[in-house]
Parts: C-alpha cells; structure tokens; sequence
C-alpha cells in the first residue's frame, strides 16, 4: 500500500504518504509516543527515556515501518535541558524519522550527564549496532594504539585522528577520533536573528557552501509557506550544480596529490579554479557564498553571467573529461584504486551512508529524484550508480556525477524561464512564534540535514545531521583488513567534509 502511494495514485502523493507513515506510528506506538507530528517531509516523534528500546525495535522490526538505518545520533541544548535527537529512515519506503528523548541530567552536570548520555547511545545501539560511533570511546586510544596519524598529515584530511591497531601491514581495527574538530556550536548558533544565521551556515560545508544556506531556507520557506518563483528555483539549482562540481573536482585533485599524480593535480585545481570563478562572478564569493536568501537569492542572472556560463560550460566538459583519460585509463593508478575500501551496499545502508558513496554500491537513490527536490523532476538527467563499491568506482561515479550536473545546467540555461524577481516578503516586519522545522537538500557528499528551533526570530536550537559522519562511521568498518599504506587513498574516495563534522562536543 505504502508504495503504491508513493508511486503516484494521489496527486500530492508525497504528503499521502508521509500522513500514513504517521498514522501507522501512532497506530503501532500510540502509548509510547508523547509527541507525534510532520515537520516538512520528515516525522517527528518525541520518547520518554524509559520507552525508547520498545520504540526502537518496533520501528526496525515491523514490515510496515521498516526503519532499518541509523543516520545519526546528536545531542542539543533545548530550552535549557539537554536531548538527544534520533535521525532514523527507511530507504525502501523513502521517509526518515526523527526521535527526541529528553535527558534528566542538568546542563552544568557534566559527570551526570556523560553516564546518562551513554546510557541511551547503549539502547540505541542494542538496536542499531552502527550507534557506537557516537558513543564516547576514550579507551580505543589505548588499545588501537600501533600507529597514530595526526589530522595534519592526513593530506588536508584535518578533522580527525586516526588510532590504528595491525596485524603486520594491516588494518585490524581503527578509531577515528572527531573530537580535534568540536567548536561550541550551540554558544556560536543559539540565540542569534535567523537571517544572521545565513551568513554563518555556509561554514558546515567548505567545499560546497551553498547547500547548508539553500537548507535552512528551505525550511524558513515551509514554516512561511512561501511559494518561491520558478526562476528563482531554477538559479538555485544552477548554483547547486556548479558547487557540485567544484566539491567532486576537489575530491579528485585530493586523491591525485596521494597517488603523487601532479600532473593531473595540477589541471583538476586549474579546472576547479575555472568553475569558482564561474561561482565568484555570480556570487562575488567563492567558499561562503551567502547567495540564496529566503524566498530569493541574493541576485538575479543578467545575460552577461548567463553568456560567461555558457562559454565555460563546454570547456568544463572537454577538459574535466580528459581529465578523466588521464587518471582512470591509467593502469598504475586504477590497479593501486580497485579492490581497496570495498563498501557493499548492505553494509553502506546499514550506516546511514548517502550520497555518491551509496550510489558506487549499487544503490540509487538522491533526494533530487526520491524527493522532488526544488523543480529537479522538470529536468532530464539520470543518477549514476555503481557496482562495486570500490575506491574505483567512487572516483568513476563523481567523474559521471560531474557529467550529469553539466547537463542539469545546460538545460537550465536553455530553460531559464524569463521572470521578474520580487521581494516576496519583508524580513524585517517577521515575527515568528515558537517553531521548528527539518529540512534537507542533496549536497555533493550525501544527504545533509537540519533540525532547528527558533522563536521570536532567533535561533534557540540547531542541529546539523551531516552526512560526513557516517561516512566516517562506515570507514571504521571497512578499513579493516586494507593495508596501512592504502588509509589515505580510502579515506580520500570518502570525501569527508570537515565542516559537517564540526559540531559541539558531545561531552
């Protein structure tokens, strides 16, 4: 029944099915459940601590649920008391699911709460094994302790540690230590104006900082019930598309430095260099953009913008694809890429893990097709998918990702409906009471997501769900049993985003 929804019987099918996804929960948890509601396209639920492993398992266990994957586990200060927020989906029957469970321990108890949190991440993850990521782990520094390699030499890999223990040249087990990258986010991004919040945003993704932006308006937008005119969705897409390939472009340049490929190096930076300034005319900016505002962007695409992508665009393609030539048809670098961090598609689910390193194990799924995302089903493109799961196929998939967004933009540009840009609503006459909203956008290294609450037009909460954390998770996993040498190269093919680790220490 469920996919039959799903497939379109209805015209708002998406609503349908999210409003029976909800109805079922109530249905199966109705005692258990002490707060039951849809934020945007997501379900949101909120557990007493006590009921969460019941909750847990009937979620994962019943076939008409089938909330099988963990995405992340956070911790976030609301209203002065400490919760642990839940992100569960179901990629069979495309929803996801956020839990809250309120905490008893006071903010300023520290000892308390660490026994408390870690209480809850254990019940969590006698369900979901992949929960012990989250935990805090302080001990794996002593017993994984053959080999540490600092952030630094990690070749721009600088959000984490890594503590390795061997067995001769191989991994046997490893941890990745995130706790170099913790800031206090909630004392940065708690209590500011949300149109403050914009300008900020951009920094949980430095390789591709339009998306967290585009996030949060996204949902700023649904709370208003803003309808944004199709030019409008049509330029962010655009814009998306071009940080797409300059975040793929930069995760190729990142592994032909560790192969010691220079050559290729060198013209992938100059191919990327080529698409920011494409970015920098558009936006005046290249790594923090603050482009896309709430209901708009910051400025329309005049015919000379419009002229310079369309020069560039060909070139783009003619050089990124023999760029191509040079590092995939080369026999040395693929023989050192093939076999290597082999990632199957059960165990990429199992972690949560999105993006191109879910779609290089055989699963197709982005949130621009599965979720409509902005008008991207009036665009003709396909989602490329792979077979292995290798360090290979992750650098074949981005070169083929990078292919498909040139296409994206050149429809676009073909299509760009002529439109007049207005302001849609004047921020400074905004009063927004007590709300909070999920939102989540396709970004180049899997499906980035936010949680915020905000009241009288400050943010009080904000979690980022980014989907570099399970990318990590999952390399836990499958570098054991790789060889020592080969931990770069696997970590590289990963495009881990320091900016998406970046969050307020656990404890």
């Amino acid at each position: 029944m469920a996919k039959e929804l799903y497939d379109g019987i209805y015209s708002s099918h998406k609503l349908v099915f999210i409003e029976r996804i909800e109805k079922n929960l109530d249905f199966y948890l109705k005692d258990k459940l002490q707060k039951l509601k849809t934020l945007g396209q997501e379900v949101f639920c909120e557990v007493d601590k006590k009921d969460l492993s019941d909750v847990l398992r009937e979620m994962k266990e019943n076939p008409e649920l089938e909330i099988v994957i963990l995405n992340s586990v956070n911790r976030y200060i609301s209203k002065d008391r400490n919760c642990v927020l839940i992100n569960l989906s179901s990629v069979i029957n495309n929803f996801s699911v956020l839990v809250r469970v309120y905490m008893d321990s006071p903010v300023t108890d520290k000892e308390r709460l660490l026994k408390e949190y870690g209480y809850i991440v254990k019940e969590i993850s006698a369900v979901y094994a992949p929960a012990k990521f989250f935990m805090t782990r302080p001990a794996l520094k002593e017993n994984y302790s053959d080999i540490v390699i600092k952030g630094g030499p990690l070749d721009g890999l600088d959000c984490f540690d890594a503590y390795i223990q061997t067995d001769y040249n191989l991994i046997e087990n490893i941890y990745l230590d995130t706790r170099l990258s913790a800031i206090p986010a909630h004392d940065i991004f708690s209590n500011i104006y949300f149109t403050d919040l914009l300008t900020l945003i951009s920094r949980f993704d430095f390789g591709a900082g339009i998306f967290p932006e585009l996030c949060l308006c996204l949902g700023l937008e649904e709370i208003m019930q803003l309808k944004v005119p199709k030019r409008v969705q049509y330029i962010r897409m655009l814009m998306s598309e071009l940080f797409r390939i300059s975040s793929h472009l930069a995760c190729i340049a990142k592994l032909c430095k560790i192969l010691g490929s220079d050559i290729v190096f060198n013209k992938t930076m100059m191919e990327r260099e080529r698409v920011l300034r494409v970015i920098e005319l558009i936006t005046g900016s290249r790594i923090h953009p603050n482009f896309i505002r709430i209901g708009g962007v910051k400025k329309n695409l005049n015919e000379e913008k419009l002229k310079n992508i369309k020069e560039n665009l060909p070139v783009i393609f003619k050089k990124i694809n023999n760029l191509e030539a040079l590092l995939v048809d080369n026999t040395i670098v693929t023989g050192r890429l093939k076999n290597i961090g082999v990632l199957n598609s059960k165990t990429a689910l199992e972690y949560g893990v999105t993006g191109p390193n879910l779609r290089s194990s055989a699963v197709r799924y982005d949130l621009r097709k599965n979720r409509n995302l902005l008008l991207y089903k009036d665009i003709s493109f396909t989602i490329p998918m792979g077979k292995y799961g290798d360090c290979l196929e992750r650098v074949n998939l981005r070169f083929f990702e990078i292919y498909q967004s040139i296409r994206i933009i050149n429809q676009i540009l073909h299509e760009l409906p002529e439109e007049h840009i207005k302001k849609l609503i004047n921020l400074a006459d905004l009063e927004i009471p007590f709300s909070e909203m999920v939102s989540s956008v396709e970004c180049p290294h899997g499906v980035f997501k936010i949680y915020f609450e905000i009241k009288d037009n400050r943010m009080e909460s904000l979690v980022v769900m980014g989907p570099s954390r399970n990318s990590l998770n999952c390399a836990e996993r499958i570098l054991q049993g790789n060889r020592v040498e080969d931990l770069k190269l696997i970590l590289a093919t990963l495009d881990i985003s320091d900016g998406e680790i970046i969050q307020e220490l656990m404890l």
